[in-house]
């Protein structure tokens, strides 16, 4: 009867249906030989009380009872559903042995081939296996615990037919539903002598089933409802992150260069010092032109007014330094890619997938071909109006992206990159993948080798958090000087 009330609670029949079923059962056989009362076969009785209800209940009563009430709900009892079905287990021997052949697959075993899974002779093996070699299943599920006596005879009788058999099998994989001791275990594997013996108890059994791909083959022979297919969602992440050497070298050289052509000027000045009719003559034709400019020609200085400006260009660049070098690395370095495939053969929908690279920041990335020389020194030069309407110079402008784009990023407190990735849908087939220029990975921690990067996934329809294994992105040394020199090519041919 039990398993009668069991074989209902997995079709998908109405509760009233079931409870109608169950209450009818006393009805005379066939033959008309009475039939014992089901409201007196504790079996029954433990079934009733599942479904909500007791022998007493009225017609009326279970009737009344609201229509939301569904089987899965007689699962939501305990978190360790399947230890308990799997001990007690009532679905005889044909499930148990299907059962057991999909989960030595999901170990690793491969062309499973079953004896006779609906009863007959199976010649001492329940089915015979590939593993680098030949094995035998055996599968031993009575129901509730045995003593480990009867547990060792079993598999003490299997492991002798298996050594009859021919070609000989170097192993047994004996599946059971029985809880063994550590102790226990270690004598069961003695048995085989030079048999191998490999144990699929009671405890590794239910971590196999409990797996979310395994989901939908647990709930085949215990009835657990699967729910939605898992979460199986991989990142991928192209590119480097990237740190500057030789960056207080070409500090130096720019303030060399600032000296240098400070002292040439200075120089020129004093071998030709410039006529001040000249000199008022051109400051009238540039104030013409709509510019400001003084009449008094340009005078040369002495070489510690000279050595006081440099000291001060020095402390200006040193000052600002960090962030000349950041406008370098996103003018010069390749933006981050990504891919994010859908490992499930199942659609998610508004997907959203978290990457944080731990020790490396962003920076947005721009054109090289707009590089500017000026904001080398001083990211935040503008050039200057010019003509007698203030034209301003023509500026490269980045179009704000659309409100749906996928691809979204900033620093955390910690100072991690973190890139966020929305999708509407994610199909199994094929990746989704960005080639967008977005974000620029920078290296914050100089004692990094790689980066790590972990991610996080969720989706509609999921009240949990995937979280997938982390990933590692190599750290990639660059010279500053030969980034300044292919910026500079790249500008000087746009």
């Amino acid at each position: 009867m039990t398993r009668a009330m069991r074989a209902e609670m997995q079709r998908d029949v109405t509760d009233d249906e079931t409870w109608e079923r169950a209450l009818r059962a006393d009805r005379p056989r066939p033959t008309g030989k009475p039939r014992p009362s089901s409201k007196q076969n504790p079996a029954v009785l433990d079934a009733l009380r599942e479904l909500g209800g007791s022998p007493e209940t009225s017609r009326a009563e279970s009737v009344a009872r609201p229509a939301t009430h569904k089987r899965q709900e007689a699962y939501v009892r305990r978190f360790d559903e399947t230890w308990h079905l799997l001990l007690e287990w009532t679905m005889g021997q044909t499930p148990s042995e299907r059962m057991a052949a999909l989960i030595l697959n999901e170990e690793g075993f491969e062309s499973i081939d079953p004896a006779h899974p609906l009863g007959g002779k199976d010649g001492g093996a329940d089915a015979l296996i590939q593993k680098d070699a030949l094995w035998v299943m055996a599968v031993y599920f009575p129901r509730g615990q045995q003593s480990i006596k009867e547990t060792t005879e079993k598999l003490t009788s299997d492991v002798e037919k298996a050594r009859t058999k021919e070609p000989k099998p170097v192993g047994v994989a004996f599946v059971t539903n029985q809880e063994l001791r550590l102790a226990e275990r270690e004598d069961l594997r003695t048995l085989g002598g030079d048999t191998e013996v490999e144990l699929y108890h009671l405890e590794r059994v239910t971590t196999i089933l409990d797996r979310p791909h395994m989901a939908g083959v647990r709930e085949q022979p215990l009835g657990i409802p699967a729910g939605p297919p898992p979460i199986l969602v991989t990142a991928e992440v192209v590119g480097h992150a990237r740190s500057f050497i030789g960056g207080d070298e070409l500090l130096a050289t720019l303030v060399e260069i600032e000296e240098k052509s400070l002292k040439e000027r200075n120089d020129e000045l004093r071998s030709r010092p410039p006529d001040p009719l000249t000199a008022w003559q051109a400051a009238s034709v540039v104030r013409s032109l709509g510019y400001e400019t003084s009449d008094q020609p340009a005078q040369p200085i002495s070489d510690e007014q000279i050595a006081e400006q440099v000291a001060a260009l020095r402390r200006d660049l040193e000052g600002r330094w960090a962030a000349c070098q950041d406008y370098l690395t996103c003018i010069s370095w390749p933006a981050l890619r990504f891919r994010i495939t859908n490992q499930a053969q199942s659609f998610l929908t508004d997907v959203q997938v978290i990457l944080t690279f731990h020790g490396a920041g962003g920076l947005e990335f721009a054109d090289i071909e707009t590089f500017e020389w000026e904001r080398l020194k001083d990211p935040d030069w503008e050039p200057q109006p010019y003509g007698p309407f203030g034209t301003i110079p023509a500026q490269n402008f980045k179009v704000a992206p659309p409100a749906d784009y996928p691809v979204d990023w900033e620093d955390n407190d910690d100072g991690d990159l973190e890139v966020t990735i929305t999708l509407a849908e994610l199909r199994p087939h094929p990746p989704w993948r960005h080639n967008g220029d977005d974000v620029v990975l920078v290296l914050r921690n100089a004692d990094l080798d790689e980066v790590t990067v972990t991610y996080t996934v969720t989706a509609h329809g999921y009240g949990t958090v995937f979280e997938g294994e982390p990933l590692a992105v190599r750290v990639e040394q660059v010279d500053i000087f030969e980034a300044v020199r292919t910026a500079m090519e790249a500008s000087d041919q746009s």
